[in-house]
C-alpha cells in the first residue's frame, strides 16, 4: 500500500492555495480532455482569429480541476507562458451582473494573476481596477473596463485565457450580454474564452442564440473503470482495480468529487468495510448532501425530491404524482434543473425519462427519509458487496465458511495469523493446547510459515505435525484441512481429494462433534475438488456420503448449513452432467433454505444462478424461483433484473442497479464463452 498524498486532493476547490506543481501531480485523469484544450490553446498562438472552448459536465465531474491544471501548464511551460496569461474567475461569478461587473473581474484576476511575476504591472491593475469601481455609476464603465482588459493585453504582448465556470449562469444575465460578448470573441484575437458549464444548455444549439456554434464543445463524461482505480490510487493510496473499485464506479456514477469523498472516508479501511459502513458515510457528510438541496427553490426542491425518492428514470407524470403537482409546473422544473445540472434526461417527446445527475444524492435522500427502513439501499450494498469481491480463490473456500460458533475444539486467535483463510475465523475460538511439546512447537511453526506465505514450508510443517502419535486429534484435523486447501490453492486439487479422504479416514467414526465438524467440511471440500475436475459422479456419490452423517453426527444450526451445502454442491454436478431441468429441481430446495442476510449464502445463489443460466437454463423458470419469496428476492433484485432483461424484457430501475445487473449479464456471457470452449464430458 502507497501512503496517499500528504495535501490530499481538494473537493471543492482544486488549485485555491495549491502550487503548479501540486495541481500538476494530483491530475491523473481528465488527460485526454487536458490535452484537447492544450491542442486548441497551441493552435491560437498564432492564429488571428481564435477558437473558444466549452466544457461541459454535471457537478463534480472535474471541471474546476481541469481549469486549474490548464492553468498550470500555461505557467509552466515556456511554450504557453511566452504568450499566454491564464485569467481564473471565481467559480461562482457572483460578483458579475453585466457587461461591465465581467470586465472588472477580468482586471481584478489579471492582476492577481501578474502579482507573481509582475508585481509593478498587478500593483498597477489593481489601481485601475479600483478606480473603475469608484465610478460605477458612470453610462461608459462597460466600455473602459473592456479598453482597460485589451491594454493590459497589449502591454504584456500575450493573449489573455479568460477561464470562466458555470458560463450557463452569465448567458441571461441581460439581453444584451452574450451578444457583446460573442462579439469581443471574435473581433479581439487578445481574448480566449475557456469556459465550463454544468449542462449542455440550450443556446449553445440554437441559431438565433449569441453561444451558437461559438465553442469547441469538451464533455467530461463519467470516470471508466481504469480511470476511478488511477484517482482513488492518489487520493487513498491503495492500488484497486478492476471488479474492486467497480462498486464505487458506480456508487458515485464516475464522479471525481464523490470519489474523493468516499476515499477521505475510507482511508485505512477495507473496501468492503467502506460498504458496510455507506450510512455512516453518509451521515459524516449530511451537510454536503443538504446542502446541495437547500440552494435550490422551494419548488425546485420539491421536484427534484420526487426524482430522488423515484430513484430510476421517471416520467414527467410520475414525478408530478410523487410531488403532488401538476405536469406543467413539474416539466418547467425540470427544465430549470437540467440547466442548473442537477437532473439528466433521456430519450425525447413522450419518451423522456429523467433522474438525479448525481449519484448517491438518492441513497443519501432515501437513508435520511425513511432511516431504517431502507432495505433497497442496504439490499443493494449487499449484493455489490457480495458480487464484486468474489475472486476464483474465493469462490472456492467461501462456499464452506461454516460459523461453527459453538465449538469448543479450536485454538483462540489462531485464524488471526492466517489472513489468508478468513473461512477459518470460527474455528480457532476454544482449541485446548497441548501439553506435548513437539506438538506446540511445531502448530507454533506452521502459524509462522502460514504469515510468510511459505506454503510448500506449511506442508513439510504438517506433515510432521500429523505423523506424531502424541498430537491431539484436534490438531491433526485442522490442519490436514489447510493443507487440503493449499494444495487447491497451489493447483492440485487432486493432491487435495487425496487429503480430505486421509481427514474422514482418520476420524470419520469419532465421537467427537468438532471432528465430526472437520470431517463434514472434508467431505464438502472434496466434493467441490471433484466437481472442479469434472469427477461428477463421485461428487454426487461424496454428496450422499456427506448427506448421510447429517442428523446422525450432526445437528442443529450445523446441519442446516452443511444440508444447504449438500444442495448447492448436487446443483452443480448436475448442471455440469447436462442434467440442467435436475439441477433447477434441487437448485429450488436449495433456495428454500436460503437465508438473505447471509453473504456466503447470497454469494452461493450469484454463483450457481449465472452458472445454471450459461448452460442454458431457463431464465424465466430462474425468475419465477427467485421471485417467489419477495423477502429473499428484494435482496438479489439486480440478479432479478440481470435475468430479465437477459429474457428480452425492458426493466426500468435505478441506475446503479441497472449497471450491476449489466456486469452480471457481461459475467454470464462471459461463462457462456468458456463453455463453448471446454470439452464437458457426458
Amino acid at each position: 500500500m502507497k501512503e496517499s498524498p500528504d495535501r490530499p486532493i481538494r473537493k471543492f476547490n482544486p488549485g485555491t492555495f495549491q502550487s503548479d506543481g501540486e495541481v500538476i501531480e494530483q491530475f491523473v485523469v481528465r488527460k485526454r480532455e487536458c490535452d484537447t484544450i492544450l491542442e486548441v490553446l497551441r493552435d491560437n498562438i498564432e492564429s488571428p482569429s481564435c477558437q473558444h472552448t466549452l466544457i461541459t459536465a454535471p457537478r463534480g465531474r472535474g471541471k474546476t480541476m481541469l481549469l486549474a491544471r490548464i492553468a498550470a501548464e500555461i505557467r509552466t511551460k515556456n511554450e504557453f507562458s511566452d504568450h499566454l496569461v491564464p485569467v481564473r474567475f471565481m467559480e461562482e461569478n457572483q460578483e458579475i451582473y453585466g457587461m461591465a461587473d465581467f470586465w472588472l473581474e477580468t482586471l481584478f484576476y489579471l492582476a492577481k494573476e501578474c502579482a507573481a511575476h509582475d508585481p509593478a504591472f498587478a500593483t498597477e491593475l489593481r489601481r485601475t481596477h479600483d478606480d473603475l469601481n469608484r465610478h460605477w455609476r458612470e453610462q461608459a464603465l462597460e466600455e473602459r473596463a473592456r479598453a482597460a482588459v485589451l491594454e493590459a493585453a497589449d502591454r504584456s504582448g500575450k493573449k489573455l485565457v479568460l477561464m470562466v465556470e458555470n458560463l450557463q449562469s452569465l448567458e441571461n444575465l441581460d439581453k444584451d450580454f452574450g451578444w457583446k460578448l460573442r462579439a469581443i470573441l471574435q473581433s479581439e484575437p487578445q481574448i480566449i474564452l475557456l469556459a465550463s458549464a454544468t449542462t449542455r444548455f440550450k443556446g449553445l444549439d440554437d441559431a438565433s442564440q449569441p453561444f451558437f456554434e461559438l465553442f469547441r464543445i469538451v464533455d467530461l463524461e463519467p470516470l471508466t473503470t481504469e480511470e476511478c482505480g488511477d484517482l482513488w490510487q492518489v487520493i487513498s493510496g491503495d492500488s484497486v482495480r478492476g471488479r474492486e473499485i467497480r462498486p464505487l464506479q458506480i456508487l458515485t456514477g464516475g464522479n471525481p468529487r464523490l470519489l474523493v469523498i468516499l476515499a477521505g472516508f475510507t482511508r485505512h479501511r477495507s473496501l468492503r468495510k467502506l460498504m458496510e459502513e455507506l450510512v455512516t458515510l453518509v451521515d459524516e457528510h449530511t451537510e454536503y448532501f443538504r446542502s446541495h438541496l437547500q440552494a435550490l427553490a422551494n419548488t425546485e426542491r420539491r421536484v427534484y425530491v420526487a426524482v430522488l425518492d423515484l430513484w430510476q428514470p421517471s416520467k414527467t407524470g410520475e414525478i408530478a404524482n410523487r410531488a403532488h403537482m401538476d405536469v406543467r409546473t413539474v416539466s418547467t422544473m425540470l427544465g430549470r434543473l437540467i440547466n442548473r445540472g442537477a437532473v439528466l434526461v433521456e430519450g425525447s417527446g413522450k419518451k423522456r425519462l429523467y433522474s438525479a445527475s448525481e449519484r448517491l444524492y438518492s441513497i443519501y435522500y432515501k437513508l435520511r427519509r425513511e432511516r431504517d427502513e431502507a432495505d433497497i439501499v442496504k439490499n443493494l450494498i449487499l449484493f455489490m458487496t457480495v458480487f464484486y469481491s468474489e475472486t476464483e480463490q474465493k469462490e472456492i473456500m467461501q462456499r464452506i465458511s461454516l460459523e461453527v460458533e459453538d465449538s469448543p475444539a479450536i485454538l483462540e486467535g489462531f485464524y488471526r495469523a492466517i489472513p489468508e483463510l478468513p473461512q477459518f475465523n470460527s474455528m480457532y475460538s476454544g482449541m485446548t493446547r497441548t501439553d506435548n511439546e513437539q506438538s506446540e512447537r511445531l502448530l507454533q511453526e506452521i502459524i509462522a510459515a502460514l504469515n510468510g506465505g511459505a506454503l510448500e514450508k506449511v506442508i513439510e510443517l504438517i506433515d510432521q505435525l500429523t505423523a506424531l502419535p502424541e498430537s491431539p486429534d484436534s490438531y491433526v484435523a485442522i490442519v490436514l484441512l489447510i493443507k487440503g486447501y493449499i494444495r487447491t490453492k497451489l493447483g492440485d486439487s487432486e493432491a487435495a481429494v487425496t487429503i480430505y479422504d486421509e481427514v474422514v479416514e482418520r476420524f470419520g467414526r469419532s465421537d467427537s462433534p468438532d471432528i465430526q465438524w472437520a470431517v463434514a467440511w472434508a467431505l464438502s471440500s472434496k466434493s467441490m475438488g471433484l466437481i472442479q475436475n469434472l469427477y461428477t459422479d463421485e461428487a454426487l456419490h461424496t454428496c450422499d456420503e456427506l448427506e448421510g452423517r447429517l442428523g446422525v453426527y450432526l445437528t442443529g444450526d450445523t446441519e442446516v448449513k452443511f444440508r444447504w451445502q449438500v444442495l448447492c454442491l448436487r446443483t452443480e454436478a448436475l448442471q455440469l452432467q447436462g442434467e440442467t431441468q435436475a439441477a433447477l429441481e434441487v437448485f429450488r430446495h436449495a433456495y428454500a433454505t436460503f437465508k438473505p442476510d447471509d453473504e456466503t449464502m447470497v454469494q452461493e445463489i450469484i454463483r450457481i444462478v449465472l452458472n445454471l443460466i450459461a448452460a442454458g437454463a431457463s431464465e424465466y423458470d430462474l425468475v419465477e424461483t427467485l421471485s417467489g419469496d419477495s423477502a429473499k428476492s428484494a435482496t438479489l433484485e439486480p440478479l432479478v433484473i440481470a435475468l430479465r432483461q437477459y429474457a428480452g424484457e425492458s426493466v426500468r430501475a435505478p441506475v446503479e442497479m441497472l449497471e450491476v445487473a449489466e456486469d452480471i449479464r457481461n459475467r454470464i456471457n462471459e461463462k457462456r464463452s468458456q463453455n463453448n470452449t471446454q470439452a464437458v464430458p457426458a
